[in-house]
């Protein structure tokens, strides 16, 4: 799915139409927005106030923390692990989840800036404001997989982990990669294989590891 790619001005200012048409609707007599309220949301909502995480998030970035920590010559599996974002959104994505405690090493879809790995919980991000395409369409998945800049040597795994069955799964499986649906709220447990779907994303990694075994 193709999308509109605004420059940062027109970016903000559509984002400032949307937020008058909609509060004007609620004040009376057509009177005006308040001064400051478009500029006082935008700020909320490019940074951390206006979000928060998951409680499974950080405790699952541990995870990988500690287990990227471990030399693979102690490790029973020969994974190399890259993490990365796949969003449909604009270049706010990183600021806010930096503010939000998550460690970015900069690398973004569309920039030649390349920084080390090493302490990153996020190896690169990459956003259909940058690339001009939306999940589920296969061409974010491909400019990800271009992102990862994996050996070609050996058998590479693509596996994409989201919470909507149709831009995240279904999207994922269409573009080639192994999906797996986070199903926080139980929703699809009939709809969707117990292999291919997790409540907590704390899950996620031992099965992983388990599917390597196996």
């Amino acid at each position: 799915m193709a999308c509109q790619v605004l420059p940062i001005k027109m970016l903000r200012r559509a984002f400032g139409k949307v937020i008058n048409s909609t509060f004007s609707t609620l004040l009376p007599d057509a009177a005006p927005v308040p001064e400051g309220l478009v500029t006082s949301l935008l700020h909320r909502f490019s940074s951390d106030e206006g979000y928060r995480l998951y409680d499974d998030v950080l405790p699952f970035f541990k995870q990988l923390h500690d287990w990227r920590k471990t030399s693979p010559a102690t490790r029973s599996d020969s994974y190399q692990l890259q993490v990365g974002i796949i969003s449909n959104s604009d270049d706010r994505i990183p600021t806010i989840l930096d503010e939000l405690g998550l460690r970015l090493n900069g690398r973004r879809y569309g920039s030649d800036l390349v920084q080390s790995t090493t302490h990153s919980d996020i190896d690169w991000v990459v956003m259909s404001y940058d690339v001009g395409i939306e999940k589920p369409d296969h061409g974010i998945f491909d400019a990800a997989k271009n992102m990862s800049a994996l050996s070609a040597e050996g058998e590479n795994v693509y596996l994409h982990v989201g919470d909507s069955i149709e831009e995240d799964y279904h999207g994922a499986l269409k573009a080639g990669w192994q999906g797996v649906l986070l199903d926080r709220e139980s929703k699809f447990k009939d709809d969707i294989p117990k292999a291919a779907r997790v409540e907590n994303l704390t899950d996620l990694l031992p099965r992983l590891m388990e599917s390597k075994k196996s």
